[in-house]
């Protein structure tokens, strides 16, 4: 055919017969250009900030974290202060200052000195009961190096470190010092032990939970492309006989099919990327099922750019198609539908077939609980599927929250 017969036959783009506009089509050409370099612009502005803002986000993260020691060790050295208090209320009648100032200072300074040994034990590596034994020998020496240093402060300095009792003697002040040292070491291990390792234990379950989540999920894609693609040989198979230019263009439409579904990327895609992979995936079926099927699409402006994962809405159309509309002697119709409602994505695939006998998921309906699993998987419960049908129509409906690429 000659570009005259071309032009002549209307082959133009918008079938109009006139050729195109090149000044148009060059300034659409120069639009897209400067679209791709300022959204180049963007993205490396953005690579380059993300590790300030990373930076940024540790060393608070880093900050809070010492903010809520200081916080336990304060709060364990006024429990040592208070027990303090009560044994001179027991022992004197009285509340005597110097004591009490003594053991929360030292109390203070023991927990400070044990957790910095503890942090360094864990940074090097160590084992939590290596490190925590270290402290506990710390603790109990500590104890009784303060014990003494009061007793040469009240003996030397006059300071009533005892609260004006006799000064015991060296065995005693020894018994008492290793005594203080058990007493702060059960705090900084309620203080500051025992919340780490509540942390780390929580850590390490909810990193299991995402790994185990990531591998659910990478099996349940890699579950779906076959079950998608038995299910359009299938289609192929029947075909070859009955026709074969058929059965040839249906497996070169499969082969762009399955270009975009196995193609690399993000597990997300865009509303209206899924849908323009539907319509190809539907002229499949409609050449298979030549004048029994009609197919309707309703897809609002605002949903088109919404996020949903890859290839979600592909079983509830095959669900619709095989056990829905083709089930009508007399032939059947599909629609798809998607709009926002304020935060909310609504995606409906209808048929006007006869229904199932009920809402709930048929037994072997493999497409249907990859679905509902994947947005389990996906949204945590932010999302839901469920299945209506009143006889005449049934509805597949897929409600996920809005996710702006």
């Amino acid at each position: 055919m000659s570009l005259r017969d071309t032009h002549d036959s209307g082959l133009w783009p918008g079938n109009s017969g006139n050729p195109p506009d090149t000044a148009k089509l060059a300034e659409e050409f120069r639009t897209k250009v400067k679209t791709r370099e300022r959204r180049w612009v963007q993205n490396a502005t953005a690579r380059q900030r993300a590790p300030a803002r990373a930076g940024a986000t540790r060393y608070a993260l880093r900050m809070a974290k010492k903010r809520a020691r200081h916080l336990a060790i304060g709060g364990a050295a006024l429990v040592a202060g208070a027990f303090e208090a009560a044994h001179g209320l027991a022992w004197q009648g009285r509340l005597a200052v110097w004591p009490i100032a003594f053991e929360i200072a030292g109390m203070v300074i023991e927990l400070e000195v044990l957790t910095a040994v503890f942090e360094h034990g864990l940074a090097r590596r160590r084992s939590a009961a290596w490190s925590f034994a270290l402290s506990s020998v710390l603790a109990i020496g500590w104890g009784i190096a303060s014990s003494f240093a009061a007793w040469s402060a009240q003996r030397s300095l006059g300071v009533p470190v005892f609260g004006g009792m006799a000064l015991p003697s060296a065995a005693i002040t020894a018994q008492v010092g290793a005594f203080d040292g058990v007493v702060g070491l059960g705090l900084w291990a309620v203080a500051i032990v025992i919340p780490h390792a509540v942390r780390e234990a929580n850590a390490r379950a909810l990193e299991a939970a995402r790994l185990s989540t990531a591998a659910e999920l990478a099996r349940l894609r890699s579950n779906l492309q076959p079950h998608f693609l038995f299910n359009t040989l299938s289609t192929i198979a029947g075909l070859i006989s009955e026709d074969p230019r058929a059965a040839r263009e249906l497996i070169g439409a499969l082969g762009e099919l399955l270009r975009d579904s196995l193609e690399g990327g993000s597990d997300m895609q865009t509303l209206d990327d899924e849908i323009a992979w539907l319509g190809r995936y539907v002229a499949i079926i409609e050449t298979r099922h030549r004048g029994a099927l009609t197919f309707q699409w309703d897809i609002a402006p605002s949903a088109r750019k919404v996020l949903i994962p890859r290839l979600l809405l592909q079983p509830l159309l095959e669900n619709a198609v095989n056990h829905g509309a083709l089930r009508r002697p007399d032939g059947g119709a599909v629609s798809v539908r998607a709009a926002v409602d304020g935060a909310q994505l609504t995606c409906v695939v209808e048929d006007n077939g006869p229904g199932p006998a009920t809402v709930e998921p048929r037994n072997g309906a493999r497409g249907l609980e990859l679905v509902a699993r994947r947005l389990e998987l996906e949204y945590v419960g932010a999302a839901a599927f469920r299945l209506e049908a009143d006889g005449m129509r049934t509805r597949a409906i897929v409600e996920l929250p809005v996710e702006a690429p």
